[in-house]
């Protein structure tokens, strides 16, 4: 038996022995990976797509690169000049690392990309992530992307008409304003916003119906301030052509019309409004912030004073919602339609929350004037603003109803049912994002 298993154990070394079929199995076939394991390589291949769809909507936007805080790389930026060149779209001029804000066709081109990039991802997300993947929502993440592209498609559509969109623009001037570097740089810059804003004049001048009061009269003051030490003789004579031009306007509307408004709702709020029914919902969301208001100011005491001072501080302001980790997207600022819903929220977390409230019933009041010419009178005002800070506000609020009718539905959302704090928490937990997105995420009802 010892000298056949000599043999055997020569036999094995000179010619290989077969291991038994499983063994072979076990060695060949590595471990499978945890799902854990799958869903962070997953998102770990997901984010580069991400950061490039948003380097491609700051590069068709500079109140975009504002917004994502993504500016756009070296070969980004010498692309998006080649094909300008190569479709021999002058208007595609770059500035900074974005595009001029009246290369509405290259906006729209930079706008696809960003949609081409996000959509080459190929495989599926988690809906939650491990804990220590970078993002914490990656189907949501992706969903929300996309909403933003769709938005701001709609977006260049509407403004590349200039005209009613005029005053979002003038705005976007203002407020993506650098000084030019170099003497040189005046005279180009001069030639640049006299050109603009005397297109903005020959599209008031073409005949189109208003579809709502125009906003531009008020979007001017700013550009106009912006200007008055400055050496642009163009640009200064090309605002005050512009302001004849808005003189010799035909009576607008007076209110924003029934198809731009629900049109307005749903692309930037994200939700459905009822041209016949929002009047009764808004007395609704009222009157339920009325009592928790009064309730709260009835409970102020000697503070009272001090507590209204406070709410007609934060008054349809805006801003960003409060930061929120392991997103892009969900921490970014808001888009201007849903400013002040930010504002609302984080008055609501950070200000007295009597305060807060008080602010928030007003705003509510302020958004009858986005949707009826007999809004309620000025003595429901619990905060007492003055009278020229009513006329700003109801003015904007006509002029810009996706606004103010933001903050009404943001408070419809928090107080239209019972727990407010807790969809508080979750709503800051959540960060920015249209209100459908919220209203599905909170489990809150209409």
């Amino acid at each position: 038996m010892r000298r056949f298993a000599r043999a055997a154990a020569a036999a094995c070394l000179v010619g290989g022995c077969a291991a038994p079929q499983g063994a072979v199995r076990a060695a060949a076939s590595p471990p499978r990976p945890t799902q854990v394991e799958e869903d962070r390589a997953s998102v770990a291949a997901f984010v580069p797509h991400v950061e490039a769809a948003l380097q491609w909507l700051s590069a068709s936007d500079p109140r975009l690169a504002v917004r994502t805080g993504a500016a756009a790389p070296d070969a980004l930026v010498d692309r998006i000049g080649t094909e300008a060149v190569l479709a021999e779209d002058v208007t595609a001029q770059v500035r900074g690392r974005s595009l001029d804000l009246f290369a509405f066709r290259a906006r729209a081109h930079a706008l696809d990309e960003a949609a081409r990039q996000l959509a080459s991802f190929p495989g599926p997300l988690p809906e939650a992530a491990p804990p220590d993947a970078p993002l914490a929502r990656p189907r949501l993440e992706r969903e929300l992307v996309e909403r933003l592209i769709a938005e701001e498609r709609e977006r260049a559509d509407d403004e590349g008409h200039l005209g009613d969109a005029s005053g979002d623009l003038v705005r976007a001037v203002v407020e993506t304003w650098t000084q030019p570097a170099t003497p040189d740089e005046w005279p180009a810059r001069d030639v640049w916003l006299g050109t603009h804003l005397l297109e903005i004049r020959q599209s008031l001048r073409d005949g189109r119906p208003r579809t709502g009061p125009l906003d531009l009269d008020v979007a001017l003051y700013p550009l106009e301030r912006l200007l008055a030490p400055l050496p642009l003789p163009r640009g200064s004579a090309a605002i005050a052509q512009l302001r004849m031009a808005i003189d010799d306007l035909s009576a607008a509307p007076p209110l924003v019309g029934p198809a731009r408004l629900v049109r307005g709702a749903k692309v930037h709020l994200g939700v459905e409004v009822d041209p016949a029914t929002i009047v009764a919902r808004l007395e609704r969301i009222e009157a339920t912030l009325r009592e928790l208001a009064t309730q709260a100011l009835a409970a102020s005491g000697d503070a009272r004073l001090g507590l209204e001072a406070r709410a007609r501080a934060v008054l349809l302001q805006s801003g960003p919602c409060p930061a929120v980790a392991g997103t892009r997207v969900r921490a970014m600022a808001p888009p201007p339609e849903r400013a002040a819903i930010c504002g609302a929220l984080r008055a609501a977390l950070e200000e007295a929350p009597a305060a807060a409230l008080v602010a928030l019933h007003d705003d509510v009041l302020f958004a009858f004037s986005a949707v009826t010419t007999t809004p309620p009178l000025r003595t429901k005002f619990l905060s007492h603003p003055e009278n020229d800070v009513v006329d700003a506000l109801e003015r904007t609020a006509r002029e810009r109803p996706e606004l103010v009718l933001g903050a009404a539905l943001a408070a419809e959302i928090v107080y239209g049912g019972q727990r407010e704090d807790e969809r508080l928490g979750a709503w800051r937990a959540l960060g920015e994002a249209p209100l459908d997105v919220v209203i599905r995420e909170l489990g809150a009802s209409r």
